[in-house]
């Protein structure tokens, strides 16, 4: 079978092939880290929680109440909040499910300079790979990041993407096996009700009316606005019924 369209819209397609072929440290910490939890078999349950890191609505916020500041020191803070955030968002939930969290944030690796393609090949692929359920923080439509990852997880449901010198499934696993929990990731809010494509769809829709209310130019909101056109792309393919 060769690629088409879903190869042209999948977001794992896009930051898996960028990022995978590199020969860069950070491509070899990214392979590492897959390879550490492809070595954990039998894991049955596995939540991963969506918390921003690097933007969000807190760091809006921020740029509102200091608009003079040095953007950096403002992601700086922001980090700091975030991180604490998501971890009291684990806290929670580990009180609330029977099964293994998966905090993203501690995944991030120390003395290396990682761009955002580096993190979103590196989550995505845990999601894809690894996880039955995705917990979205509050927030979380603010997030590029967290968008994306409620969007691939919607698009999981379409199938597997081709590409010749890549898998995209977990080859320590049966394909058939991968692609049964690949199909059936829940998505769940940070109430624990469920979140449809349709309900997503609408949350991305208002953060960026938001984002936009409040002066901040299109260039925010390019990855959110991209969310918006694939979730409607890919509802439109699960109705036809389309999988690969």
């Amino acid at each position: 079978m060769a690629e088409g369209i879903l190869e042209a819209k999948s977001l794992w397609h896009k930051y898996k092939t960028k990022v995978w072929r590199q020969k860069t440290p950070q491509t070899a910490v990214v392979h590492n880290i897959m390879r550490v939890l492809r070595s954990i078999h039998n894991p049955g349950r596995l939540v991963y929680i969506s918390v921003p890191i690097t933007s969000g609505i807190y760091l809006y916020r921020l740029q509102l109440k200091h608009p003079q500041a040095d953007i950096k020191e403002l992601i700086h803070e922001a980090i700091i909040y975030n991180y604490r955030y998501g971890w009291n968002f684990v806290r929670k939930l580990t009180k609330r499910l029977d099964c293994p969290v998966l905090y993203p944030a501690d995944l991030t690796p120390v003395h290396q300079q990682w761009e955002q393609d580096h993190f979103q090949a590196l989550w995505l692929s845990v999601i894809a790979e690894k996880c039955t359920e995705l917990h979205m923080s509050a927030g979380w439509p603010y997030s590029n990041g967290g968008s994306e990852e409620f969007t691939h997880a919607w698009q999981l449901q379409l199938g597997l993407p081709i590409c010749k010198d890549l898998l995209f499934f977990n080859a320590k696993e049966s394909e058939e096996y991968e692609r049964e929990r690949m199909k059936n990731i829940k998505i769940y809010d940070h109430l624990g009700k469920p979140i449809s494509l349709n309900r997503g769809y609408r949350a991305i829709e208002k953060s960026i009316k938001w984002i936009h209310g409040r002066g901040f130019g299109a260039d925010k909101t390019k990855k959110l606005q991209n969310c918006l056109e694939l979730l409607d792309w890919t509802g439109n393919m699960i109705a036809k019924g389309f999988y690969q």
